[in-house]
């Protein structure tokens, strides 16, 4: 499903990740664990190639559902990010348009028309513990806990039902009760979906994962006690 031989991703003249080689088969839930800065983030970005002009990505193969991600148009990225694999980022709150409500930011990413996306929408706040899916549809990102955030952001990638689900961080800064939410949540994915959870967190990560990767200086390996 993903297979990743020497994958390098340089910032200007500067390799930040290095020689990585990476695999994964259908429907594993995949822990990657790591020290700040050593290159998780950036290497969950590289999977749908989320870079400006000022980065380089080499790889002998970057192949993702049997499609070279390396040689994705801009609009076939466009369709890759969305249906067949989603980034929620760490902070969710800010990776929210403060211009818009939530609501917005479900009929801008689904299309169609607002009622479906609604139903949609609403079903998965159920689902996540969001009480008041209608307060939480007209809601702007400053008026969402960070909990909140979280599971609309989750709820919102799920929508357009992608092959893979990549977290980055998503229990990062939050209180315990809604970290436990969104922890349920992920469990509940379990055997559903691929799931790549990047995460500080090695108890919850050692409880999730099929497998856990460990990133150290810009590059991957594989824990031989996982």
């Amino acid at each position: 499903m993903i297979e990743i031989k020497n994958l390098n991703v340089f910032y200007k003249d500067k390799k930040l990740l290095r020689e990585l080689d990476f695999a994964m088969g259908e429907g594993k839930f995949i822990g990657i664990t790591g020290a700040s800065g050593s290159g998780k983030s950036l290497f969950a970005k590289s999977l749908i190639r989320l870079f400006d002009d000022k980065f380089r990505v080499r790889a002998d193969k970057f192949s993702i559902y049997k499609k070279d991600i390396l040689k994705l148009s801009q609009n076939e990225l466009k369709e890759h990010r969305k249906k067949v694999a989603a980034l929620v980022f760490q902070n969710s709150v800010a990776s929210l348009h403060p211009l818009l409500n939530v609501g917005d930011h479900f009929n801008a990413y689904l299309g169609g028309d607002n009622k479906s996306n609604k139903e949609l929408a609403f079903a998965y706040f159920r689902e996540f513990g969001l009480g008041n899916a209608n307060l939480i549809w007209h809601k702007y990102s400053y008026e969402l806990s960070g909990g909140e955030a979280s599971r609309v952001q989750i709820a919102l990638a799920l929508c357009l039902k992608p092959k893979i689900l990549i977290c980055d961080e998503i229990t990062s800064g939050l209180d315990s009760i809604s970290a436990s939410h969104v922890a349920g949540i992920l469990e509940s994915l379990k055997g559903k979906m691929s799931v790549i959870f990047i995460s500080h967190d090695e108890a919850l990560t050692n409880y999730l994962s099929d497998e856990i990767w460990q990133m150290r200086d810009g590059r991957l390996n594989l824990k031989e006690n996982a």
